[in-house]
C-alpha cells in the first residue's frame, strides 16, 4: 500500500521543483495545525526567502527550526545559506560547520561553506572531505557538490592543478542539459534581425521609474555593478529577474524571428504590465529601477521596443577570466552552457557578437563597463555609472559591500567584500587547461581582439 506524502513532504518536494509559492503555502498549512513543526518552519523559511520575503523574517523561521530540532543538519545548513545571503559570513560558516559536525557526509553544507569562506591554509574539514571523496559511497549529486567545493578550496590555497582536477570532475558530474543547436539558431536569428535593422516599432515610454538593464555574461561583474547602483537612495534594484524572459516567451513563443512582427498595441500593453511588476517595490524616492539579468543581452531588441527610455549597462570582463569563473561556479538552475568548455567559449563569443550587433542597431543608450577598470578605479567608474543612469552622485555608492539586500546569486561572497583586484588575471595560472574554451571563442586572436576592444570601450 502506498502511503500519501504529508503536507510537509509535499512542501519540500515543491521547493525542490522551484515552485516556491506553492511550497510556502503547503508549509504554512502544516504550521497552522502544528506551529512547532521544525521541518515545516525550515521549508517555509527557504520558500519565502526564494520569494523575496524579508531575510530577517526567514532567518527567524530557520533559527526556530534549529532550536526545535538541533540535531537536524539540513536545517543548520539552510540557516547558513540565508545568513550568507545577507552578508553574515561568520554566522554562515558556523552554521555550515555545525551541519557537518552533525552529519559528516553533508557535502552540500561543505560546498556552501567553501563558497562563503576563503581557505588560506589546510583545515581538518578538507581532510575529512578528501576521505569522503575517496570512499566511493557518495551519490552523483553529493559528489558534484563535494568536487565544486574542493575546487574552490584548492583555488583559494593556490594549488591550481588540484583545483582544476576537481573543477573538471565537478562540471562532468553536473552535466546540465543544453541544446547548443537551438541556441545557435536563436542567436543567428537575433543577429540577422539586428544587422538588417528589422526591429519592432517602439512604444511610448510608460509611466514609472526609468528602467535600467545590466547585461553581459554570468560572472562578468553584473552583481557588483548592481550593488553600486543599489546603494543609491533613488534606485530600486531587482536582482536577477525572470520577467523579461517571461515577456519574451509570451510575445514570441520562443521564436526569435517573431520579434519583427510584434504589434505596437500588444507591446504597449505588455510594457505597462511589466513596469507595474518592476516598480511594485518602489517608493516616492525611486527614480531608477534596475534589472540585473545577464541573459537579457539576448533581449535588447525586445527591451528597446517595450521601453524606449531604457538604458543598458553592458558588463565586460576579460573572456578567459570570465570563462574560468563560470567553470568554477555551480549554477543552481539554467546556464547549461557553463559546464562544458566548448559550450562556454561559444556562449562568450555569442554574447559579444549579439551585443555588438545591438549597439549598431538599437536606439538605446548603452554603457560598456569594464570589470577590470571598475575594480582598478572604483570611484571614477562608479561615478561614470551613476551619471549614465541619470542620477546625482551619492558617496554611499563607493561601499557596495554594505548593501543590505539579500543576494541569491553565486556572487554573494564576492559582493560582500570591498572592491578589489584579486580576480583580475586569474586565468593566467590556469591557461594550460583552457584550450578547448579558447578555441570555441575563436582562438587566441579573438581573445586578444576582444580584450583590446574592452579596454578601449572602458
Amino acid at each position: 500500500m502506498q502511503i500519501a506524502p504529508t503536507l510537509v513532504e509535499v512542501a519540500w518536494q515543491l521547493l525542490g521543483a522551484r515552485r516556491f509559492e506553492e511550497s510556502a503555502r503547503q508549509a504554512r498549512r502544516a504550521l497552522a495545525s502544528n506551529p512547532d513543526n521544525a521541518s515545516a518552519l525550515a521549508c517555509a523559511g527557504m520558500a519565502e526567502w526564494e520569494l523575496g520575503h524579508s531575510v530577517a523574517h526567514c532567518i527567524a523561521l530557520l533559527q526556530r527550526a534549529v532550536d526545535l530540532a538541533p540535531e537536524v543538519g539540513p536545517h543548520r545548513h539552510n540557516l547558513g545559506t540565508l545568513q550568507a545571503s545577507m552578508g553574515d559570513m561568520a554566522g554562515a560558516y558556523a552554521s555550515f560547520a555545525a551541519a557537518l559536525r552533525i552529519r559528516g557526509d553533508d557535502t552540500l553544507a561543505f560546498y556552501a561553506m567553501a563558497q562563503n569562506h576563503r581557505f588560506t591554509e589546510p583545515e581538518p574539514v578538507i581532510d575529512d572531505m578528501l576521505a569522503l571523496y575517496g570512499s566511493g559511497m557518495l551519490s552523483r549529486t553529493a559528489l558534484e557538490f563535494l568536487c565544486f567545493g574542493l575546487a574552490k578550496v584548492y583555488a583559494d590555497m593556490g594549488n591550481r592543478a588540484r583545483a582544476m582536477h576537481f573543477c573538471i570532475e565537478a562540471n562532468w558530474l553536473a552535466d546540465r542539459p543544453y541544446d547548443r543547436m537551438r541556441e545557435r539558431r536563436r542567436v543567428q536569428a537575433l543577429l540577422d534581425i539586428a544587422r538588417a535593422h528589422r526591429l519592432p516599432l517602439t512604444t511610448q515610454p510608460v509611466d514609472g521609474p526609468a528602467p535600467v538593464f545590466i547585461v553581459g555574461m554570468p560572472r562578468s561583474g553584473t552583481t557588483l555593478a548592481e550593488a553600486i547602483l543599489a546603494r543609491h537612495p533613488a534606485v530600486l534594484a531587482l536582482g536577477e529577474s525572470p520577467l523579461m524572459g517571461q515577456v519574451e516567451h509570451e510575445l514570441t513563443g520562443g521564436d526569435s524571428s517573431r520579434l519583427t512582427s510584434l504589434d505596437a498595441g500588444q507591446l504597449s500593453a505588455r510594457a505597462q504590465q511589466a513596469m507595474r511588476t518592476m516598480a511594485s517595490g518602489a517608493t516616492g524616492a525611486t527614480r531608477v529601477v534596475v534589472d540585473k539579468t545577464p541573459d537579457n543581452a539576448f533581449r535588447i531588441g525586445l527591451i528597446a521596443a517595450l521601453f524606449p527610455n531604457a538604458r543598458i549597462i553592458h558588463m565586460r570582463r576579460h573572456p578567459l577570466d570570465c570563462g574560468l569563473s563560470n567553470l568554477f561556479t555551480r549554477f543552481t538552475a539554467g546556464q547549461g552552457f557553463a559546464f562544458r568548455q566548448v559550450d562556454l567559449g561559444e556562449r562568450i563569443r555569442q554574447t559579444a557578437d549579439v551585443m555588438a550587433a545591438w549597439k549598431a542597431s538599437v536606439p538605446l543608450p548603452m554603457l560598456d563597463l569594464s570589470y577590470e577598470s571598475l575594480v582598478a578605479d572604483p570611484e571614477a567608474q562608479s561615478r561614470r555609472l551613476i551619471d549614465f543612469v541619470g542620477l546625482d552622485w551619492n558617496d554611499a555608492c563607493l561601499t557596495p559591500e554594505l548593501d543590505q539586500r539579500q543576494i541569491h546569486t553565486a556572487s554573494q561572497w564576492q559582493v560582500r567584500q570591498k572592491i578589489n583586484t584579486a580576480s583580475v588575471g586569474r586565468f593566467v595560472g590556469y591557461r594550460e587547461w583552457l584550450s578547448a574554451m579558447i578555441e570555441a571563442m575563436g582562438g587566441e586572436a579573438w581573445v586578444e581582439s576582444e580584450t583590446q576592444d574592452q579596454l578601449r570601450a572602458g
